[in-house]
């Protein structure tokens, strides 16, 4: 699923920056491209919480017992 249609980013681009555990919102933005003011619309660094979410949520999972 796209999570940012300006820079083609898609929710798995940001579980696999989790699994490297890229989490930090600055990290994640710079890395995503989206500190990009030339071609980016904005929206998505205004709503990088929900970035850090899923990648979060990746390290979490990588992390879990349960996973192997």
């Amino acid at each position: 699923m796209y999570i940012c249609i300006c820079k083609g980013i898609k929710e798995s681009d940001v579980r696999e920056l989790g699994q490297e555990a890229i989490v930090c919102p600055k990290k994640l933005a710079e890395t995503l491209g989206l500190d990009d003011k030339k071609n980016c619309c904005g929206r998505c660094i205004k709503n990088i919480s929900k970035f850090v979410e899923i990648a979060v949520e990746e390290v979490t999972l990588q992390k879990s017992p349960l996973m192997g």
